[in-house]
């Protein structure tokens, strides 16, 4: 459960910090999405026997890859919005799915 609750800080930090792009810029968005991928790279390597919902931690980490394929895109491709909204739908999905995983599995842990 340590890891959990130590990687599950560190990537929500780097969503936090992902959602306040008009603050840190386009640079710093970038590295921390990368800095994110990282993190949830490793978490998911580090405790993918411990899960709990299997299908929902999968499609967590879909949504933040469609995060990050359709931001690469958007980084080129100027003017789609249907980018731009799957983009930002699936961020959003990534960060509740996430947080909603993260309750889950300290609720299982009381238990």
């Amino acid at each position: 459960m340590k890891k959990n609750i130590i990687f599950s800080a560190l990537i929500f930090l780097a969503t936090v910090a992902l959602s306040m792009l008009k603050v840190t810029k386009m640079p710093v968005h970038i590295a921390v999405s990368l800095v994110g991928l990282a993190l949830l790279i490793a978490f998911t390597l580090l405790t993918r026997k411990s899960w709990k919902l299997p299908a929902v931690e999968i499609i967590s980490r879909i949504c933040y890859l469609v995060a990050l394929i359709t931001g690469v895109v958007l980084m080129n491709v100027h003017g789609v919005a249907v980018l731009s909204v799957v983009h930002k739908l699936s961020a959003a999905l990534f960060a509740l799915l996430f947080i909603f995983l993260f309750v889950y599995k300290l609720i299982a842990k009381k238990k």
